[in-house]
């Protein structure tokens, strides 16, 4: 095998200590392999007496014990690598259910920006095409490095044993071996890392395709569709051709060298055989050892198409796990929350960008209180609203709720202060009930009364299993509006002093919002609202309203304040609602 370079020792070394928890079982491969090693040494060993014993020297005893050893020989081998698979098919799984565990574990506590640099193709491709790969190099290549370098070893030290002059001549095959993984490995490395994007944009079309399928149908968009999956297809085709080839031609180019090798013996060791230098069970022997030899030393060969490509799937996954958590300082925790925000000096830019994208912005926000966010698509209203549960960090200036930095608070702490309502409704392929007491504890009541709340409970009870009802992928068996007022029943359930509401009636017919409108106002009680609203008839009652404009408030007031002004808030009011002039 090549010499590995050292960020490859690194990551073969990170590998192996996932291997570590289970040791005893590694060990036991390890024993039996050795075993597995010495028996293929020991079938060219029976070879010699049995054939000098019984074709030369005439004895009859090694017609007796010959044929019974040789059973017990394949015994030993059978048992050798029946505990060998195992002890490495256990090490092999549980390297994979670790690593996807870990990975799981950090998409959950990664901070948003990830998650918008990031292609969902690539991540999911990650755990299941990447760990897949990085069990091969984690453990069975490593199973098929110890046992076919033990079987090399056991076989070199059996023919120097026999002849050490003529065993010379294996070592054409080392060089010529060690040299073919050397140049084979950096290309292969390249082409695996090539490759694993390539599942990845794959997976993302087809991600795509299947979350699209109804825009697809309806715009005719199955031949684009099929073009878009046929080029990356084809790419994925092309780089596992490229990668094949890379790891199939090295093994004639050992067969040839062990071609001259054997050629090169059978001239010499006959000479020494007719000059009576070695008997001619010695010479079978021999010949049978350095052909047993051949097979492991191509297997060894092969290793480098898995290991660099194992090794390549092993960088993608380490870089999601050693993603850094999201930032959380905090050691503060509120019991009771009033609910009075404040904006001091806060902007915010994008991380790489220059440009700010939202402030500066000064603003108090009363406890209990209803804010409005109004303005075109892009104008900064939800950034500003998710730098409050800290989905983004500010980058100047600071936020303070109660008249706490929120940087100051645990985060999971400042989470549970806030409900969110969105129009992008996210819904769990589980029951209905549980989608409504998502992330907390509620009795049957208590679910029961927000869901009337909401305006959602006729159609839950219309449902063949009512509650139970499971909502398919992100509520596929449900109605635009019927998923809205789940999402709206969760809030109620939570229960926070804060709510963020990013138009939580914007999928309801008009009988629906009213119910949900009704539910709206009794969960605004108390707390402290913030309503991003795209359809400005929803906003009128609020206590104030601001209006963004390329990231910053340009207007606020109530909305007749606002209205009497003739300013940007009624000029987009107009364009809504075709008011007239007076």
């Amino acid at each position: 095998m090549a010499l590995l370079a050292a960020s490859s020792k690194q990551i073969y070394k990170r590998l192996l200590g996932y291997v570590k928890p289970h040791w005893k079982v590694f060990a036991t491969g390890i024993a039996s392999m050795v075993v597995l090693a010495a028996s293929e040494a020991g079938i060219p060993a029976l070879l010699k007496p049995v054939l000098d014993g019984t074709f030369v020297e005439k004895d009859p005893v090694f017609l007796t014990w010959a044929p019974i050893s040789l059973i017990v020989l394949f015994v030993v081998r059978g048992l050798a690598q029946t505990v060998s698979s195992a002890a490495f098919a256990s090490i092999s799984t549980h390297l994979m259910h670790t690593l996807r565990e870990q990975m799981f574990g950090r998409l959950l506590r990664l901070p948003a920006a990830f998650y918008e640099r990031e292609v969902s193709g690539n991540v999911i491709s990650r755990f299941t095409y990447d760990v897949s790969q990085i069990s091969h190099a984690g453990v069975e290549v490593l199973n098929a490095l110890i046992k076919d370098s033990l079987i090399v070893i056991g076989l070199l030290a059996y023919v120097f044993w026999l002849d050490w002059k003529l065993s010379l001549f294996t070592f054409i095959l080392l060089p010529t071996v060690a040299g073919v993984a050397k140049v084979l490995s950096r290309r292969q490395r390249r082409l695996s890392r090539e490759l694993q994007e390539s599942f990845g944009d794959m997976t993302h079309v087809l991600d795509e395709a299947v979350r699209g399928h109804k825009v697809v149908k309806i715009y005719g968009g199955q031949d684009y569709e099929a073009t878009r999956f046929e080029r990356v297809a084809k790419q994925v085709r092309h780089r596992q051709f490229k990668l094949h080839l890379s790891a199939t031609i090295g093994v004639p180019i050992v067969e040839i060298a062990g071609a001259v090798v054997m050629a090169s013996v059978i001239y010499i060791g006959s000479s020494r055989a007719i000059e009576d230098q070695l008997s001619v069970g010695g010479f079978v022997a021999f010949f049978a050892a350095l052909g047993l030899l051949f097979s492991p030393i191509k297997r060894l060969t092969k290793l480098t198409h898995p290991l660099q490509r194992g090794l390549a799937a092993a960088e993608s996954v380490f870089a999601v796990i050693d993603q850094p958590d999201e930032i959380d300082n905090g050691t503060l925790r509120l019991d009771h929350c009033e609910g009075h925000v404040r904006f001091e000096q806060v902007s915010f830019r994008y991380p790489g960008v220059e440009t700010t994208a939202l402030g500066p912005i000064d603003l108090d926000i009363p406890p209990r209180s209803v804010t409005a966010l109004v303005g075109a698509s892009g104008s900064g209203k939800t950034t500003f609203v998710n730098l409050l549960p800290r989905l983004h960090e500010v980058s100047e200036g600071r936020i303070l709720l109660d008249g706490h930095d929120i940087r100051d608070l645990v985060r999971e702490n400042l989470r549970q202060q806030i409900a969110f309502v969105s129009q992008d409704v996210v819904l769990f392929n589980d029951s209905v009930a549980a989608n409504i007491t998502y992330g907390c504890q509620a009795s049957p009541e208590r679910i029961r009364r927000a869901a009337e709340d909401a305006g959602a409970l006729a159609f839950i009870e219309a449902l063949p299993k009512g509650f139970d009802t499971p909502v398919g992928e992100n509520g596929v068996r449900l109605s635009g509006g019927q998923r809205q007022r789940l999402a709206i029943a969760r809030a109620l359930v939570a229960d926070t002093p804060l709510l963020i509401l990013d138009e939580a009636t914007s999928a309801l017919d008009t009988e629906s919002e009213q119910l949900v409108q009704r539910g709206l106002e009794r969960l605004r009680q108390g707390r402290t609202t913030l309503v991003i609203a795209h359809r400005l008839s929803t906003v009128e009652s609020a206590d104030r309203i601001l209006v963004f404009r390329e990231g910053r408030i340009v207007e606020q007031g109530t909305h007749d304040a606002l209205m009497a002004t003739h300013g940007v808030y009624y000029q987009l009011n107009k364009a809504q609602l075709f008011l007239d002039d007076d």
